[in-house]
């Protein structure tokens, strides 16, 4: 019951946050918690997050696919400066979304304070929802600065 509170909270914050991503998937699981049986769950469980960072992988070489870009292209682009900015950027984004991998699945409670801190950054701060896997790979690393 408790954890059908927190998924409720989630909707909520998300609504309130202006983040549709975070109060449909929250909703979705209160729904499925709610009236589906626990094998849903145990599947979500199980593949979620490897057919949603198959996803974002297939979103991201789309441009490939269409023809958008080329590698003649690419590679011009990428000793640019501002290419080798992103190059470095995207590893220790990676490297980052691998540390918040670890982090969720050793301390899930922290996911409803990353929610939440989305929520304030969009709401006083004029910022838009960051992947959770990065935020809470920066939740990791300074979690290891600051202690247990």
């Amino acid at each position: 019951m408790e954890g059908k509170l927190v998924l409720l909270v989630l909707v909520a914050a998300g609504l309130l946050g202006r983040n549709d991503l975070v109060a449909t998937a929250a909703a979705a699981l209160l729904i499925f918690a709610t009236l589906g049986p626990a094998s849903v769950l145990d599947f979500l469980e199980e593949y979620t997050l490897s057919l949603g960072i198959l996803l974002l992988l297939i979103s991201l070489l789309l441009p490939f696919a269409r023809g958008h870009l080329g590698l003649a292209q690419a590679a011009v682009q990428m000793v640019s400066l501002p290419g080798l900015v992103a190059v470095v950027v995207g590893a220790l984004s990676a490297w980052l979304a691998a540390q918040g991998v670890n982090l969720l699945q050793h301390r899930p409670e922290t996911m409803l304070g990353m929610v939440m801190g989305s929520v304030m950054g969009v709401l006083w701060l004029e910022g838009i929802p960051a992947g959770p896997l990065v935020a809470a790979g920066l939740a990791a690393v300074l979690l290891r600065f600051l202690g247990p």
